[in-house]
């Protein structure tokens, strides 16, 4: 377990990590729990009144991943402060979450499927639909995120407009969602990481529902129509999974 330095205790915050995948996440300004504490003890309390806090995470999803780790942290610690002290607003705790990152305000709403829009700062919770069986591809390459946004728009292809959206009660459809699905990263991010589009092709391959790339990257998923086309697509990434160390994780989506 790691804690946070001199920093962290003057501004009445103290951060440890630990868990399989701590090595290498910063205990101290850096993470985004700890920014989230920061910003909350200050709107609540002021520079006068602030709480000390302690928290402790355990780190299961892998950095520099594309799942959204650091972000559902984020609104985690929110939701436990707002829970602890009840002096703000949600529309305050929204506005905090944005403050952070783009996707914050989704992981303190904790629901499976929202539509966003305002930078994700304005959500409109869905009914989400039935659970699918999909896979996880973590080829642990780290992709920085503020680089792959940096990345949008020189590749030289234009993404076009986004598509018009169906009434909500579509989008709790598969087959609503599987035509919208499509990720403006991930051409930027597979244009130099060719490793990666080499891996979403072998995907795509075993002609899943939908297959892409997750958030900036670098992890891939796949969602299948039933459990035995999973087992043929796990089938056919065993060897490559052996040979390369890929991370292939069995889950149903949305969550």
């Amino acid at each position: 377990t790691r804690g946070a330095g001199s920093e962290g205790g003057a501004r009445g915050i103290a951060l440890s990590v630990d868990g399989p995948l701590a090595d290498g996440v910063p205990d101290g300004p850096d993470n985004l729990c700890w920014q989230a504490a920061d910003r909350f003890l200050s709107r609540a309390f002021g520079k006068r009144g602030r709480r000390a806090v302690n928290i402790r995470l355990t780190k299961r999803i892998p950095m520099g991943s594309g799942l959204g780790g650091g972000s559902a942290d984020a609104g985690a610690t929110l939701r436990l402060l707002a829970g602890r002290w009840p002096r703000l607003e949600t529309r305050e705790l929204v506005e905090l979450a944005g403050e952070i990152g783009s996707d914050v305000p989704f992981a303190l709403l904790g629901v499976p499927m929202a539509l966003g829009w305002e930078r994700g700062r304005r959500l409109l919770p869905l009914r989400p639909p039935r659970p699918r069986p999909a896979l996880l591809v973590c080829p642990g390459i780290h992709v920085s995120t503020p680089e792959a946004y940096g990345w949008l728009g020189r590749t030289g292809e234009d993404a076009g407009a986004a598509s018009v959206l169906p009434g909500a009660t579509r989008l709790a459809e598969w087959d609503s969602l599987e035509r919208l699905g499509r990720n403006d990263l991930e051409a930027p991010v597979l244009a130099r990481h060719t490793e990666l589009s080499e891996l979403l092709d072998r995907l795509r391959s075993c002609d899943p529902a939908l297959a892409a790339m997750t958030g900036s990257g670098s992890t891939l998923f796949a969602i299948f129509r039933d459990e035995a086309e999973r087992a043929r697509a796990r089938r056919t990434l065993a060897a490559p999974e052996r040979a390369e160390g890929l991370r292939v994780l069995d889950v149903s989506l949305p969550v």
